[in-house]
């Protein structure tokens, strides 16, 4: 039994891990997203400067 509750408590351990490891990574790419945003609506602002030129 004890076996058992051993494996169950580093199961969860690993699990919380996972999760928060799961969190960071769906922040960076929320970041990612955001920053990728900025950067093409930019590309349009410069991109319609070039043609008034």
């Amino acid at each position: 039994m004890k076996v058992i509750e051993n494996r169950a408590t580093k199961d969860e351990e690993k699990m919380e891990i996972q999760e928060m490891q799961l969190k960071e990574a769906k922040h960076i790419a929320e970041e990612a997203d955001r920053k990728y945003e900025e950067v093409a609506r930019k590309l349009v602002i410069l991109e319609g400067d070039i043609d008034d030129l």
